[in-house]
């Protein structure tokens, strides 16, 4: 599908302003398509994208009814949720969930509603569908069954609801996000703050994968999901280099130009990051299968390269 097939076609972009979302953006834009933002606060919203002339607002607390405005986009892409790389309290852990789950499901819900319904829904997911709990070197491909824990049950519901689509003629793509590297946001940031310090090194025990993608690749694997007809089903968005934590440590002191021989214990990231310290301090090896039989090709498909990209700017 070349430029001209996209040009003028509208895309629905929700949880644009987060910093994924705000990239995902970016990029569809570069792909000719035209986008409508919606968010919880439009006017926020404006001022980030001062470009953009389309908003609505969508709050799945409010029940935002959408089906009005999916008669008229050719795709959505749903990247609505509450920051996971902080402090939980109960209720935030309660809106982690729903600010994912629910939102997809209005979302289909007002599919059901159309006239006219969209030809494409991309929807955010997390290789939390593997869970934290399992202690396995297996390769993790889209396959691979979910996870027993928190993660496992909670990215199989929120797929669940996005897969929903796919029996109203809907082509459903879910992207299970690894960690995405990126210099403004998510766990890059913090963990480059603590090599700043000089206490920087392997979150223990060290051996666990730590499965990531560079944003120019986590962006653009969603805008291929958005343009191929042939992308359908689960995408693990992850390198090729999986590495487990001590290399993935070795590599951003080498960049940094820091030392990496301290340990870190898993409760100082609790400290920093609460229950999301699982996704650093426990990891499997989640393999981006399907993206390399469809032939995607990684700007970044290894470690020093991604952070040079990054750190060195």
């Amino acid at each position: 599908m070349g430029t001209t097939d996209i040009e003028g076609k509208k895309v629905l972009v929700l949880g644009a302003t987060g910093c994924i979302g705000r990239a995902v953006v970016s990029g569809l834009e570069n792909s000719g398509y035209s986008i409508i933002i919606g968010s919880r606060d439009p006017e926020r919203a404006k001022s980030v994208f001062p470009e953009i002339k389309s908003f609505i607002e969508f709050d799945h607390n409010k029940k935002t009814d959408l089906s009005s405005i999916l008669e008229e986009v050719h795709g959505v892409v749903n990247l609505t949720g509450a920051q996971i790389f902080q402090k939980w309290t109960s209720e935030y852990k309660k809106e982690i969930v729903s600010s994912r789950v629910e939102s997809t499901r209005l979302i289909v819900e007002a599919m059901e509603r159309c006239g006219k319904r969209p030809s494409v829904l991309v929807n955010g997911s997390a290789s939390g569908f593997y869970g934290y709990d399992r202690v396995t070197d297996e390769p993790m491909t889209e396959e691979s069954k979910p996870g027993n824990d928190f993660w496992g049950d909670m990215v199989s519901k929120w797929e669940a609801e996005a897969m929903k689509a796919e029996s109203l003629g809907v082509r459903v793509v879910t992207i299970r996000t690894s960690v995405v590297l990126t210099s403004e946001c998510g766990a890059l940031p913090q963990l480059v703050g603590v090599f700043k310090k000089g206490i920087g090194g392997p979150i223990r025990p060290g051996t666990q994968w730590f499965p990531w993608i560079h944003v120019y690749d986590e962006v653009s694997l969603i805008v291929n999901a958005v343009k191929n007809p042939a992308y359908t089903g689960p995408f693990n968005a992850s390198a090729p280099d999986v590495p487990r934590m001590k290399d993935f440590a070795s590599s951003l002191g080498k960049v940094m130009g820091k030392g990496s021989r301290f340990p870190i214990p898993v409760f100082i990231i609790r400290l920093l990051m609460g229950e999301s310290a699982s996704i650093l301090g426990k990891g499997t090896r989640v393999v981006p299968e399907k993206a390399v039989k469809m032939g995607f090709e990684f700007k970044y498909p290894e470690l020093d390269p991604a952070l040079e990209n990054l750190l060195k700017r």
